[in-house]
């Protein structure tokens, strides 16, 4: 991948070139791959809109995870936390033996793999919050349960409170 070093900084396409921003820097790289209404037709293809349809349900299955629980990862999450969760969501959709390739689902995978996700991978729980926990699970019902055992703040998050 060929890299901007000039003091202008290019984005978007000029010709078959396109430009972008990542947080490695300024990049270049050329316009290349087969053409989608080949992708999308053509029987050679039939494995790569498998995957795609794999990869989607699980990409689109994180956003729903993570819209449910928005609000505790406004300060929790870390910037690779998207891409982190999709590839073990795709893990999990992988694992699914009731629907054929192509069409498996996250709910009939095995989701115990997602088991320590950690949304921070910076800041994981279990290096931070000293406290035991059990947790409970109804599929039927959709309920998530986490109970944790009286803990004193002051004890449980010391190291915090002298930042």
């Amino acid at each position: 991948m060929a890299r901007q070093t000039g003091i202008i900084k290019l984005k978007r396409t000029i010709d078959d070139i396109s430009f972008y921003k990542t947080s490695a820097g300024h990049l270049a790289r050329a316009k290349g791959g087969v053409d989608a209404n080949r992708i999308a037709n053509d029987p050679a293809f039939q494995r790569i809109r498998e995957n795609g349809s794999e990869f989607g349900r699980a990409g689109k299955g994180g956003k729903v995870l993570r819209n449910a629980i928005r609000y505790l990862l406004l300060q929790a999450k870390d910037k690779r936390v998207v891409s982190r969760l999709t590839t073990d969501l795709l893990k999990v959709v992988k694992t699914d033996t009731t629907n054929d390739r192509g069409l498996r689902t996250i709910q009939d995978g095995d989701l115990s793999l997602l088991e320590g996700f950690d949304f921070n991978i910076n800041g994981k729980i279990g290096s931070t919050l000293f406290v035991d926990y059990t947790k409970a699970f109804d599929r039927v019902a959709g309920d998530a349960t986490l109970s944790l055992a009286p803990f004193s703040p002051l004890v449980h998050f010391h190291r915090f409170l002298h930042l």
